[in-house]
């Protein structure tokens, strides 16, 4: 009979054998297991993660498999698409994400349920190793934010970000607003909230906007909407909440709110808000200066419309699709009757307010997706693309009408504005994009000799 006698030693136990597997490694294997050529991960705290490739998979399918697992990892959905290269597949539970792309067997799979079963177990795991790894939470979701932030392309997307992972650190349905120059708007809301809150503005007496103003958080008081009055009407435990003040050093940039009961200020959870609150000012503050910078080069000042050059953007866009038989397009321009006069008699303050009414009829005549610019004085263009000529004229026809049916006012006296309107059309009856500019303004030119107040077409 033999046996074994073990000697313990303190300090001197260990684990033995290989140390554990990092993510990269495990993904590997789990791409090899399902025959994929390649394989993305969006969500570690350690970075983004990119397996096999190489000269099997062309860029292009690398740059569509790594921006199908970042939509993954924000909408939560499986996501499966199908080009000659493969099968993609992706999972993703906010902020994580993994995709694979099939190849040969595996892209005939109908549809790949093993692949996707795979990533949203490898998915899971990731979210139970760090979430009780030796990172602090609070430090992780800080880190988080910076690392997912640093890829947003917008400030509606870190808000977003922000707003989600709020959520799931609160248990509560979180929004984010941002601070403005007159009143606050509601940037992003997260998965559990109303949708109808995103793009509204808030009075500077709401309870958010008390929070945006003392610098000190503010909970609803009993019966009173957090958003303040008239916002969409929401179930009562939708409209109780608390905005927390969001700082950038010391100028208040916007609002964090978490709806439903008042949380104590001592509660664990807050020690993981705390520094979600602090990363994300400064980041709101950067993609806001961003935005601001991109806007003023693509919009009009005073209008606030696209400018002239947005507007040569967008048609050279057009232009560029000429390889292949461009859908049909109207181009409409739009001129402010007797403005001069107007200027002359009332002054440039009173030019200005009816160019910035004109723009808001325009705006509201048009559909999402058309672009309605400024390209002079009293210049306006509307491009629709994929109108052809007829629907078209009813649209010019339809500006023309709501301009010259409103009443503008001005220094408490009502003042009627006219418009002439000029239209071309591509292909029926110019066959040439790069001639469409010069025949929509012999159409506007003619329309100002007929008599002004009416549309006339190339």
């Amino acid at each position: 009979m033999f046996g074994w006698t073990i000697r313990f030693r303190p300090g001197r136990f260990r684990r033995r054998g290989p140390p554990p597997l990092a993510f990269r490694e495990v993904f590997d294997f789990l791409r090899q297991a399902h025959g994929a050529v390649a394989g993305w991960v969006v969500g570690p705290v350690d970075g983004a993660i990119d397996v096999g490739g190489g000269h099997e998979v062309s860029p292009d399918s690398q740059r569509r498999g790594s921006a199908l697992v970042q939509l993954a990892s924000v909408d939560g959905r499986l996501h499966v698409s199908r080009d000659p290269e493969g099968t993609y597949v992706a999972v993703g539970d906010f902020p994580y994400g993994a995709g694979l792309l099939l190849a040969g067997e595996g892209a005939a799979a109908e549809p790949p349920d093993a692949a996707a079963s795979a990533l949203r177990r490898f998915v899971a795991g990731m979210r139970l190793a760090e979430d009780h790894g030796e990172v602090h939470r609070a430090q992780l979701l800080g880190r988080r934010l910076a690392r997912v932030a640093g890829g947003a392309q917008t400030l509606e997307g870190i808000a977003r970000i922000a707003a989600e992972l709020a959520q799931q650190l609160g248990q509560r349905t979180a929004v984010v607003v941002l601070a403005g120059l007159d009143e606050p708007r509601v940037l992003a809301v997260s998965g559990s909230g109303d949708p109808r809150l995103v793009g509204l503005t808030l009075r500077a007496d709401s309870p958010v906007g008390q929070a945006m103003t003392t610098g000190v958080p503010v909970v609803a008081p009993r019966g009173q909407d957090v958003f303040g009055p008239g916002m969409p009407e929401r179930r009562r435990d939708e409209r109780v909440g608390t905005a927390y003040p969001v700082f950038d050093g010391h100028l208040v940039v916007g609002s964090l709110v978490l709806l439903g009961a008042a949380l104590d200020p001592d509660a664990p959870v807050m020690e993981q808000i705390g520094p979600l609150i602090a990363e994300l000012g400064p980041r709101l503050a950067a993609a806001r200066a961003v935005h601001d910078a991109e806007q003023r080069a693509i919009r009009d000042p005073l209008t606030g419309l696209c400018n002239r050059r947005e507007f040569e953007r967008a048609l050279a866009e057009y232009r560029g699709d000429l390889s292949r038989a461009a859908p049909p397009a109207t181009l409409i321009y739009v001129d402010l009757d007797h403005f001069k006069r107007l200027n002359d008699t009332l002054g440039h303050a009173a030019g200005d307010a009816a160019l910035k009414h004109v723009a808001y009829l325009l705006e509201a005549a048009v559909r999402d997706g058309d672009l309605v610019a400024r390209i002079g004085g009293e210049e306006f263009a509307v491009w629709l693309p994929r109108t052809p000529l007829a629907p078209g004229m009813e649209v010019a026809q339809r500006i023309r009408e709501s301009i010259a049916g409103s009443t503008w006012m001005w220094r408490s006296s009502p003042y009627i504005v006219t418009t002439s309107c000029g239209v071309a059309a591509y292909p029926e009856p110019i066959g040439d994009l790069m001639n469409l500019q010069a025949a929509a303004d012999a159409a506007l030119y003619r329309a100002k000799q007929e008599g002004r107040n009416r549309v006339e077409r190339a």
